[in-house]
C-alpha cells in the first residue's frame, strides 16, 4: 500500500496546513452543524499540499458521510446533476443503514476534486450543471477542489468561498516524514529528510512517495541513499510573474516549463505590466512586448517555431532589464481581462441562441424570424405589468438566467418570484390558453361530448373553428388592448 494513502490524515488535528486555513474551514463546518447553510468551499492551491486530505479529514472529524467525484470519474452534465445534485438535496443512509437527517446535523459532504478540469470534452456541461446546483443553496455541504481557481468561470467563483493553500515549507514536510519513519520503524538521518523535502518543492505527496522509494527494503537511511532524481516542478504563472517583475534572475528558461503557450504568456505579461512599471520604463517594456508579438505573428503565418525563443526572451528577460529599480512590496497580479471579455461575449451569444430557440419553438418560426420577435418580447418584459410579464415568461418557458439576460437581475427576480408564487407554467393543451387568453379571438370551442356527435362530424366542427381562429401571437394572446 502506498504510504501516501496509509498515512493520510484521519482528523483535522493530523492535517498539515496553515492555522488560518484550518480555522476558517472549522468555522464553516460548525455553522453547517448548527443548521446555518453556507456557500460551498473552493480549496485552491498547487498539487500535493493536502487539499483533498483536509476535506476527507473534515468529514471524518464532523461525522459526515462523503460523496466524492474525482478526475478519474466522468463529470458531465448528467453525472453531476444526478450524483452531486441528488446528493446535495436529498437525505442519506449511512453504511450501517441508519437514516441521517440534515435537520439533526447528520450531513454528508459532497467533494468534487480537480473541478478546474471539468471543462474537458468528456466532461462537457459539467461546470454549468455544478453552477446550477450551487445557486439553489443546497442543504448539504459542498467542497470543490482546484489547482487553478482562475480557470473556473467568474460566475462560479462568486458563488463559492475560496480558501487558498500555499506550498508547504521544508520544515513542515520534514516533520511529516519523521512521523512516517517512526510508524514504519525506520531510522532515518534528518539530513536525508531535508534533501527529500527540498527536492519536493513543497509537494508533500511527492516527498512521501520519494521517501517510500528510498526506504524500500531498508531499516536505516543515510544521506547517500538519496537516489531519486531532481523534480522539475511546473512553475505557477503568478510565481513566474513575480520572478519577472521582482527579480533580476533570467526567466526565459523557466518560461518553457510553464503550462502556458507564448501566445497566452504575452497576454498575462501585457495585462500586469502597468501594475509594476510606469512612465518611460513602462513605454520601453511595452515596446519589447510589441516586438515579441511581431515574432509570434510570424510564427503563426510561417510556422517558423524557432522564433518562439526570441519572442519569449523579449517578453521575460528583456522586460526585466528595462527597469532601473524594482518595485518592492506585494503586487496582486490579475488574469488577462481580454479573456474575461471574450468569455462573457461567448456566454452572451450562447444565452441569446437559447432564447431565440425557445421563441422560435413556441411561436412556430425560424431563428431568423425569432430575432425580430426577440426585441418585441424584451420590450414587453421591460414595460408590462408583472402579471403579464409572468405569463409571457411562462409561455416561452424562460429560465431565471434568461430573464436576467433580457431585463436585468432586479426585474427578472420580480417576474420569477411571481411565477413561483402563483405557479404559472406552460401547459401543452387548451388549459393554458383558456386560463390566460384575454381575447375572444383565441377562445377555444367547448369540449364536444363523444356521445352526441360522431368522429367525422367532430373533426368538421374543429376544422371550421380553426379557419375562424387567428394564429396565436403575442398580440392576440393578450388581446387588442
Amino acid at each position: 500500500m502506498l504510504w501516501v494513502e496509509r498515512y493520510r490524515p484521519k482528523t483535522l488535528d493530523e492535517v498539515v496546513a496553515d492555522k488560518p486555513v484550518i480555522q476558517k474551514i472549522t468555522v464553516w463546518a460548525e455553522k453547517w452543524k448548527e443548521g446555518v447553510r453556507q456557500k460551498p468551499l473552493l480549496l485552491a492551491g498547487p498539487p500535493g499540499v493536502g487539499k483533498t486530505s483536509l476535506a476527507l479529514a473534515l468529514a471524518n472529524t464532523m461525522g459526515w458521510e462523503v460523496v466524492e467525484l474525482n478526475a478519474s470519474d466522468q463529470r458531465s452534465w448528467n453525472i453531476i446533476s444526478r450524483i452531486v445534485g441528488e446528493g446535495a438535496f436529498n437525505e442519506t443512509i449511512s453504511d450501517e443503514g441508519e437514516f441521517l437527517s440534515s435537520r439533526a446535523g447528520r450531513l454528508k459532504l459532497i467533494i468534487l476534486d480537480e473541478v478546474d478540469n471539468v471543462h474537458r470534452k468528456e466532461d462537457a456541461g459539467g461546470e454549468a450543471a455544478l453552477l446550477r446546483i450551487v445557486k439553489k443553496n443546497p442543504p448539504q455541504p459542498i467542497i470543490l477542489i482546484a489547482n487553478d481557481p482562475y480557470s473556473l468561470s467568474a460566475e462560479l467563483r462568486r458563488e463559492v468561498e475560496m480558501v487558498g493553500f500555499r506550498r508547504l515549507s521544508k520544515n513542515q514536510i520534514v516533520r511529516v516524514l519523521e512521523r512516517v519513519c517512526r510508524k514504519e520503524g525506520i531510522t532515518c538521518d534528518r539530513e536525508l529528510l531535508k534533501l527529500i523535502a527540498e527536492n519536493s518543492g513543497g509537494d508533500l505527496r511527492a516527498a512521501i512517495n520519494d521517501l517510500q522509494a528510498i526506504a524500500e527494503g531498508k531499516e536505516v537511511l543515510k544521506p547517500e541513499d538519496m537516489i531519486v532524481g531532481k523534480r522539475t516542478r511546473e512553475p505557477d504563472i503568478f510565481r513566474f510573474l513575480q520572478k519577472i517583475f521582482k527579480t533580476k534572475t533570467p526567466a526565459h528558461g523557466e518560461a518553457m516549463l510553464l503550462d502556458e503557450s507564448p501566445e497566452d504568456l504575452i497576454v498575462w505579461i501585457e495585462e500586469n505590466l502597468p501594475l509594476e512599471y510606469e512612465g518611460e520604463t513602462l513605454y520601453r517594456a511595452y515596446s519589447l512586448v510589441s516586438r515579441a508579438d511581431v515574432f509570434l505573428g510570424r510564427v503563426r503565418r510561417r510556422q517558423f517555431y524557432r522564433l518562439w525563443k526570441y519572442s519569449t526572451y523579449l517578453m521575460t528577460s528583456g522586460i526585466q532589464n528595462v527597469r532601473d529599480e524594482q518595485k518592492r512590496g506585494f503586487t496582486k497580479y490579475r488574469p488577462p481581462s481580454v479573456w474575461r471579455k471574450l468569455m462573457y461575449a461567448r456566454k452572451k451569444r450562447e444565452m441569446l441562441r437559447k432564447i431565440l430557440k425557445k421563441i422560435g419553438k413556441h411561436s412556430h418560426m425560424s431563428s431568423r424570424k425569432a430575432m425580430e420577435q426577440y426585441f418585441t418580447v424584451k420590450y414587453l418584459l421591460e414595460n408590462l405589468g408583472i402579471e403579464r410579464c409572468s405569463i409571457i415568461s411562462a409561455f416561452y418557458e424562460f429560465s431565471r438566467d434568461e430573464l436576467e439576460f433580457m431585463v436585468g437581475e432586479e426585474r427578472a427576480s420580480e417576474i420569477f418570484s411571481f411565477i413561483e408564487k402563483h405557479r404559472i407554467h406552460r401547459i401543452e393543451d387548451d388549459t393554458f390558453l383558456t386560463a390566460h387568453a384575454e381575447s375572444d379571438s383565441v377562445s377555444l370551442p367547448e369540449k364536444i361530448p363523444e356521445k352526441t356527435i360522431g368522429k367525422s362530424e367532430k373533426k368538421e366542427v374543429r376544422r371550421d373553428h380553426e379557419k375562424k381562429q387567428k394564429t396565436l401571437t403575442l398580440d392576440n394572446f393578450f388581446g387588442d388592448d
